[in-house]
């Protein structure tokens, strides 16, 4: 059964969404929708007040931020080409929310504010989107000794009842979903590229079914690698968990090693753990520099969740807090 769209959701799947092969308009970008959206909320009006072509003129005159009036006329005008597109991705399980949903994750809007993707694709529950647990991460290229690390934490997690967040790549993400997956755990796969096509891999159907795996992206079902898509999410994996834990990471360069330091210079940073030891890559050692805390010991295999918080709670940093980047209350719809 699926949840129908909110008109809300319809509309800002109209400004921002991507359909098939149809590229006679730009979408717009989040930078792009934001300053509509501030508009939006101006006016005291929802981004669904946009489907009436009444408002359409109204909206032009408004958001005279640079978008032509034309190109968002017919970016509303998408809606053959919209219903067409969701259509295909129900049909593949696929479901999409958008961040005036309620069901939005509320992480996003706290942690991310207003660089929470407008739109979010989605397999498997829906339930679980809101989070928790520990987001480990790492390079695709990893030694024995942080494939086994890796392996093992995830395994702590599930037996925790600890959702493990990751990206779904190849190396540390892989193992590490795939080992709480196996330990009867939740794992939450924040995905880079090709949403449809990783919901139907043969390793990927039944914890899909079974509701222990949940797919997500902030990019269009079918959409390509990129380096930069990949970057982009990895705020995502953190910003959906608990804490964050890296396993691997080459210094000063990479994905892994881009995303932990954003992470951990934000003002409003999780607790970021990492792996350490003498054979730990560089990176490791050096994320420590950076506020990184040192993985600890387990002092009992079931109360985890504990101890990681009074880890965290007596290493706090003093941070000077994020200043918002918008005057109002974020984020914006």
């Amino acid at each position: 059964m699926h949840t129908p769209l909110t008109d809300d959701t319809k509309a800002i799947m109209l400004l921002c969404g991507v359909f098939g092969e149809d590229h006679a308009v730009d979408p717009l970008t989040q930078t792009e929708y934001n300053t509509l959206a501030r508009w939006l909320f101006n006016q005291q009006m929802r981004p669904g007040d946009l489907l009436r072509q009444e408002n359409w003129n109204a909206a032009t005159i408004g958001a005279s931020f640079g978008i032509r009036g034309e190109r968002l006329k017919a970016l509303l005008g998408r809606g053959v080409s919209l219903g067409f597109a969701v259509e295909e991705w129900q049909r593949n399980g696929i479901w999409v929310i958008s961040r005036s949903d309620e069901d939005y994750p509320e992480r996003y809007k706290k942690h991310l504010k207003d660089k929470a993707p407008p739109l979010i694709f989605g397999v498997g529950d829906r339930s679980q989107v809101q989070g928790g647990g520990v987001a480990i991460v790492g390079a695709r290229n990893v030694d024995a000794e942080g494939e086994d690390f890796a392996r093992k934490s995830a395994t702590l997690c599930a037996h925790n009842k600890m959702p493990v967040v990751s990206g779904g790549a190849r190396g540390v993400d892989w193992i590490a979903m795939t080992a709480a997956l196996e330990a009867g755990g939740v794992t939450i796969g924040i995905l880079a590229d090709n949403l449809l096509k990783k919901s139907l891999d043969r390793d990927t159907r039944s914890p899909i079914s079974e509701g222990r795996l949940l797919l997500l992206s902030p990019y269009p079902p079918n959409a390509r690698f990129t380096a930069g898509a990949a970057i982009g999410r990895n705020k995502l994996i953190y910003a959906l968990a608990d804490y964050g834990l890296v396993v691997s990471a080459d210094y000063k360069k990479g994905g892994t090693w881009t995303g932990a330091t954003e992470e951990l210079k934000r003002g409003n940073s999780l607790t970021i753990f990492i792996r350490t030891g003498e054979n730990v890559p560089l990176g490791n050692k050096k994320m420590l520099e950076l506020g990184a805390i040192e993985w600890p010991a387990v002092d009992a295999p079931d109360r985890l969740d504990q101890q990681l918080a009074e880890v965290a709670k007596s290493t706090e940093r003093n941070s000077v807090e994020e200043k918002p980047a918008l005057q109002m209350p974020l984020p914006l719809p």
